[in-house]
């Protein structure tokens, strides 16, 4: 396959690299005008990442005249699936040269953690609410309704997962296999301004295959209600969403009529983001352009209905791929080297990652195996900075406006250094020499030139274009500036933390930057941190950044912390993630649901940012059955005031053993020491005191007198427990009864072990 450098990101955004449609060659023939397509895969808060790499991109081809691949295909999951529709919605043009109002802006930006959490919407199976969803896609629909060009003509490949596979038949039905994944194909074409552009499903005719449909109304189109159902259904992340209630047909095409999918015979069933098996959708990409793309007019243009009879995709299409996880610097894992130690429970978390990781990637490498032609110009870009959003496996960016913003602009950052470091784009030889327009140099970027200060102020420190103390000077872009030398402080750490053998050359680009520094670059306007700037061992990726951001006085707008310490702001995250916890644990409907929920969030929480719940209750059986509970003193949580109640020697009471049972009322404290704690392992120490009741004190002097719980009389105890996951405790006591009525004194080590529950 003889692919040109690819323009850009697939979506043959690029730019005005090659020659406009109604160029010739040079022999004078009419040049044969390629098409492009692009996969963006699911990426929680860094969809706003991936909204600003594609608006950049977008906007550069639009300034530049449109010229070259044509934008005729995206696939998507998840969250990459809205920014794949977005981006089919202007593969025409009509971008804002303002990147704080143009629809990929107005999309991701707004949507923030008091946006998803509204307690009242809370449901059994989700604990966001879908409103939020259904509220950008209003602004879709918007966008939409004022109508697309009519030339535009694209085909967008959604994926989503089933909660309930269906069973699909195969051998000419002598047999059915269970499929979760489905995948579908919607094709829209504009109908000029002021008018919605036709929807429909793009499915093949004459096919026994079963494929999966959007409802259709009596003209054989798709009303937007239902794309947008598919939409939130893609990006419905479990436990976060609740499912999404699809409606849909699963039909074999030969001999049915149109419309294939009528209202009256849809069935809903649910569905879940498309990113938990196939977060990579690019074997769909690859199956439709085969199926669907044929020349015509010099171009590549949409069959009426595709065509399987050859699996494999056009010369003439351009395949780019824009992955959130896609980086030029090392992950944490790899910083740290996970298997130094040769410890189980490390090896068994990397094979967990690696699970999931190869789950969500099998279609990609599935492709790879049986299209290797197209890996050949496959676009597929990577970040240099670490993101914002990135921690809390991307759920972070949810917090604060000012991280989706900052986000954005990356993605600029990143499609505008694509942009430069292609050949072509640097020569610039088209259209009798006209030199490449940059989105913020167009004219019509002049009016917004505030809107385009971050990038600005970001091109100057990572790119030494310009003054960067004055790019990055005033009060507007302090967070940004923040933000900034927290991506450059993390990079640093990331880099740092590479073995010789893994400090291959090429290996890890971005770490360029801080190769033989002492310390991270630094950004102009940002003060050295209050604390050291190197991630300690102990402390969770969140508590890192969080404490930087604190150091730097970051001001926390969105979720109202202010210019708060770490210990704050770390608590003030923590809360909030419990109070999503809690109340997604109270619409359960049975006892050992909200339990079950209850201990599973809290060790969620804990791994985030480990804190001794301020209250507990628990049981644990040894020598005795203990029944007790602690709670904090005041706001200190690291001691409580706990008290319990034991029934002593209570096996004796089933057994000829005649010591008799006692009843051991005990109160003290409980230290439980914050530092040594985590996630997993929470440890505390106790001190109590208490009197075991004994009704027969008759036998003190004699030999009951002996045998601890033969006899009434102080008890003293002194040991420590540990919390396992937060749900198992297991305790061991040293206890002393002094003398009394004539009984000598006695000790005894006292293990137990049972359930708390934390609250």
């Amino acid at each position: 396959m003889h692919h040109p450098l690819p323009w850009l990101l697939a979506a043959a955004l690029a730019l005005a690299t090659a020659p406009p449609a109604s160029a010739a060659d040079a022999s004078g023939a009419p040049a044969f005008r390629r098409a492009a397509s692009f996969t963006v895969s699911g990426g929680s808060a860094l969809g706003s990442y991936q909204a600003g790499f594609l608006y950049y991109m977008l906007a550069a081809r639009e300034v530049n005249g449109g010229g070259g691949p044509r934008l005729k295909l995206a696939s998507g999951a998840s969250a990459g699936s809205i920014n794949a529709m977005l981006a089919l919605t202007h593969a025409e043009g009509g971008l804002s040269l303002d990147p704080d109002e143009n629809l990929f802006a107005r999309v991701w930006l707004p949507v923030g953690f008091r946006d998803l959490f509204v307690p009242g919407a809370v449901t059994p199976l989700g604990a966001f609410s879908r409103q939020v969803l259904l509220g950008q896609a209003t602004r879709v629909e918007e966008a939409l309704g004022a109508g697309l060009p009519s030339t535009l003509d694209v085909v967008l490949a959604v994926t989503v997962t089933r909660v309930t596979p269906r069973q699909r038949p195969i051998a000419a039905g002598r047999a059915t296999v269970p499929r979760t994944e489905e995948k579908f194909l919607i094709r829209i074409q504009g109908r000029g301004q002021g008018r919605m552009p036709r929807i429909t499903n793009y499915a093949a005719e004459e096919r026994e295959e079963e494929q999966v449909l959007l409802p259709e109304d009596a003209s054989g189109e798709i009303p937007f209600e239902r794309l947008a159902s598919l939409m939130v259904a893609s990006a419905a992340f479990p436990v976060a969403f609740a499912p999404e209630r699809l409606a849909h047909c699963v039909v074999s095409t030969r001999g049915k009529p149109r419309p294939w999918c009528p209202e009256s015979t849809a069935r809903e069933d649910l569905f879940v983001d498309g990113g938990v098996f196939d977060n990579t959708p690019l074997r769909v990409a690859a199956w439709v352009a085969a199926a669907g793309l044929s020349p015509a007019g010099g171009e590549l243009r949409w069959r009426d209905a595709p065509l399987h009879d050859d699996p494999r995709p056009p010369d003439d299409v351009d395949f780019g791929f824009l992955s959130a996880e896609a980086r030029a610097y090392p992950t944490e894992a790899e910083a740290r080297h996970a298997f130094d130690d040769g410890s189980l429970p490390l090896l068994l978390e990397e094979q967990l990652r690696s699970f999931v990781a190869s789950a969500r990637s099998k279609e990609l490498d599935t492709m790879v195996s049986e299209n290797p032609r197209i890996t050949e110009g496959l676009l597929f870009p990577q970040r240099h900075l670490p993101a914002a959003s990135e921690p809390m496996a991307a759920f972070f960016g949810f917090f604060e406006r000012s991280f989706r913003s900052y986000d954005f602009t990356l993605g600029m950052f990143e499609a505008r250094r694509s942009l430069l470091r292609n050949p072509v784009a640097r020569t610039q030889v088209h259209d009798g020499g006209r030199s490449l327009v940059l989105p913020e140099e167009a004219p019509g970027a002049a009016p917004h030139a505030a809107s385009w200060a971050p990038l600005a102020c970001m091109q100057s420190v990572l790119g030494a274009e310009g003054d960067a103390t004055a790019a990055c000077a005033g009060p507007k872009l302090e967070n940004h500036r923040i933000l900034l030398q927290l991506s450059l402080d993390r990079l640093w750490n990331a880099c740092q933390g590479l073995s010789t053998l893994q400090r291959t050359p090429g290996s890890y680009p971005a770490c360029e930057v801080t190769a033989g520094r002492a310390e991270a670059p630094r950004v102009p306007g940002v003060p050295a941190p209050t604390g050291s700037p190197r991630r300690s061992d102990s402390e969770t990726e969140t508590e890192f950044v969080v404490r930087l951001l604190a150091g730097y006085g970051f001001d926390w707008t969105d979720m109202g912390y202010g210019r708060a310490d770490a210990p704050r702001a770390l608590a003030g995250i923590r809360g909030d993630l419990l109070a999503v916890s809690r109340t997604l644990a109270t619409r359960q409907p049975s006892f050992v649901a909200r339990g079950t929920v209850t201990a599973a969030s809290n060790l969620v929480v804990n791994a985030i940012h480990y804190l001794p719940p301020r209250s507990a209750l628990w049981v644990t059986f040894g020598r005795a059955l203990e029944v007790g509970g602690g709670t904090a003193v005041v706001d200190t949580l690291w001691l409580r005031l706990s008290g319990v109640v034991k029934l002593q020697n209570l096996l004796t009471a089933i057994s000829s053993d005649p010591t008799p049972v006692g009843l051991l009322p005990v109160g003290g404290v409980e230290f439980v020491p914050s530092a040594i704690g985590n996630s997993i392992f929470q440890p505390s120490f106790l001190l109590r005191a208490g009197y075991l009741f004994n009704f027969d004190d008759s036998g003190c002097a004699g030999s009951a007198g002996s045998s601890i719980g033969g006899c009434s009389r102080p008890e003293v105890e002194i040991g420590a427990a540990a919390v396992i996951a937060g749900l198992l405790r297991i305790q061991l006591l040293l206890e002393w009864y002094p003398p009394a009525r004539g009984a000598p004194g006695l000790w005894g080590l006292a293990p137990s072990m049972g359930f708390q529950i934390g609250f």
